[in-house]
């Protein structure tokens, strides 16, 4: 009789031999389980060595990495409990070719594929999937399209199957399952209910993605508020209407519909004291404004309109323009961010309005950091992170306490800047503008970790976090510029590419400016771990010349030491 090996791959690894679990300790050697796990997801689970090498060990020089192929190929043999549980057709290596090898995820896809394919047994498919495939392997890269690919049929089944709820469990921006649970709460007559669905799907998008509903949902929407019930809609639920509405012609490129409606919502919302409603269309006003080159102006105008307000609607206002300030900051001509700044303190001051005041000191402590001004930085960051110490300033304070970081780290105090990013990360995490304060948050925390252990770490844990977040773009820079860093000095080549195009690609809603001079940097480095020591340093040099134009001389002197280093290396 022919011998049997099971695989379980989802919801955790496990082998079965003729029945057998095969015991943990077997695969101590973690090259053997990942060879095993890499044929099981293999078509005919079979790979050529050369791909086994390129997928398990990308970084490695080919004579290391076949070396550790032989390796792995004798620890899963070990752990099998035979040589031909492994065989060698040539270049190729297969799993079990001599018995029953069976691969639960394979079995379950093949089901699912039946059922979709015939139109019967959806929701019995669905029910097969017990849990994430190999979860022990998250941040491995090459599980990544398998683990995707596995998730989207699962949701196929439940769609399939009217799962709506199953669906918006696994993704709850789902707008298509969101929009169908909508439909059927109107059908049924609840118009509350399919308000309040897209109310909790808004705010996932607003906050987890950093984007509104699609047209589509906005339609179902506009209809649930438009239906007769008890009640008439709230001035909330028109507002709401409104701005989705108005973020539908922003994604459009319609800069003057989503303005005349964000102006409709400030009306509305200013007339009936609706802070979050008008925080969201002063950012939908800032952002065309900014579009169109003129947010100094419209932030200037609303600046002097929040400071008549009380605290129920000023500081929605003012952290509305956060993440435009901050990319106003990192531009060719930030002086002039600055310049605002000290010219709008004083009537923070005279009219007594502490979010005002706090927002003002947060972007003169900044440009203070770039200035290369440490002391004066640390004064007036503290300054906002104390102003922001209410609960409704908890953006802000993170803001200022990653900012601190910053400053402690440029005066080589870790142990200072590890308080503050430890004190900012909870503020962070519960904040409505997440999407823009943790990808900051991860920047500074690689930055500051003094061991390449501890830097890994923190990759793993951004990537954990930041996986369910379509993170602000212009706010990513900082956290792309030092994984590529950290990855390139971590020998993980690859990862350091990738996390180098992903910082180009975003540096380029700048014109010059100190994240062109920080890209230029992160290549350096690169180039450096590569082996060519002279481009390093050539490109070194050219970051050093764009951070002195940038007006940023710390940055600027720390990469004229590493042309030093790089060429005495």
């Amino acid at each position: 009789m022919a011998r049997t090996c099971a695989v379980r791959m989802l919801g955790g690894f496990l082998v079965e031999v003729d029945g057998r679990p095969v015991p943990a300790q077997a695969w101590h050697h973690r090259r053997g389980s990942d060879l095993v796990k890499r044929l099981a997801l293999a078509p005919q689970h079979r790979l050529h060595r050369e791909e086994l090498m390129e997928g398990l060990w990308p970084d490695l020089a080919p004579e290391a990495a076949a070396a550790n192929l032989r390796k792995a190929v004798h620890y899963a043999r070990q752990g099998l409990g035979g040589k031909d549980a492994i065989g060698a057709e040539g270049d190729m290596l297969v799993l079990w070719p001599s018995g029953q090898l069976s691969i639960d995820a394979e079995r379950i896809e093949a089901e699912a594929a039946r059922a979709l394919a015939t139109g019967t047994g959806a929701a019995a498919a669905a029910e097969l999937f017990t849990g994430d495939l190999l979860p022990e392997d998250r941040y491995v890269a090459w599980t990544e399209s398998h683990r995707e690919r596995l998730r989207k049929r699962r949701v196929e089944l439940l769609r399939a199957a009217g799962r709506w709820e199953q669906v918006l469990e696994l993704d709850g921006a789902d707008e298509e399952a969101c929009r169908a649970l909508m439909r059927a709460h109107l059908e049924a007559g609840n118009r509350q209910e399919a308000i309040r669905q897209f109310q909790r799907l808004r705010e996932i998008l607003r906050v987890d993605l950093g984007v509104g509903p699609e047209p589509a949902t906005v339609a179902v929407f506009e209809e649930a508020v438009a239906m007769e019930g008890p009640q008439p809609p709230s001035p909330a639920e028109r507002a709401q209407a409104l701005i989705a509405r108005g973020l539908v012609h922003w994604n459009r490129r319609d800069l003057d519909a989503a303005q005349k409606l964000a102006e409709e919502v400030r009306e509305l919302a200013m007339e009936c004291h609706l802070g979050r409603e008008l925080g969201e269309a002063s950012c939908l006003l800032g952002m065309v404004a900014f579009a169109r080159g003129r947010w100094p102006d419209r932030f200037r105008q609303e600046f002097a309109e929040a400071l008549r307000l009380g605290l129920d609607q000023a500081p929605f206002v003012l952290e509305a323009h956060l993440c435009l300030a901050e990319a106003s900051l990192a531009g060719a001509d930030s002086q002039s961010i600055t310049t605002l700044a000290r010219e709008l303190l004083p009537l923070a001051l005279e009219a007594g309005s502490i979010p005002a005041e706090a927002l003002m000191s947060l972007l003169i402590g900044e440009s203070e950091l770039f200035a290369g001004r440490l002391e004066e930085s640390r004064e007036w960051l503290s300054r906002a992170a104390e102003l922001y110490g209410a609960p409704e300033g908890a953006s802000g304070r993170a803001f200022a306490l990653v900012r601190l970081a910053e400053v402690a780290l440029a005066a080589d105090r870790r142990a200072d800047a590890a308080g503050h990013l430890e004190a900012a990360r909870p503020l962070a995490e519960g904040s409505e503008l997440a999407s823009h304060l943790l990808v900051r948050l991860f920047a500074a925390m690689v930055e500051a970790a003094d061991k390449p252990s501890l830097r890994q770490r923190i990759l793993g844990e951004a990537e954990e976090s930041l996986r369910p977040i379509e993170v602000c773009g212009p706010c990513s820079i900082g956290f792309r510029v030092a994984s590529a860093t950290a990855y390139a000095r971590s020998g993980e080549l690859a990862r350091s590419r990738q996390s180098l195009a992903d910082a180009e690609r975003v540096a380029g809603m700048w014109q010059g400016g100190p994240w062109q001079a920080a890209v230029w940097e992160a290549r350096g480095a690169l180039r450096l771990a590569e082996g060519d020591s002279a481009q390093a340093a050539a490109l070194m040099r050219e970051a050093a010349r764009l951070f002195s134009e940038s007006g940023r001389p710390l940055d600027e002197a720390r990469c004229l030491a590493e042309v030093v280093a790089a060429a005495a290396g």
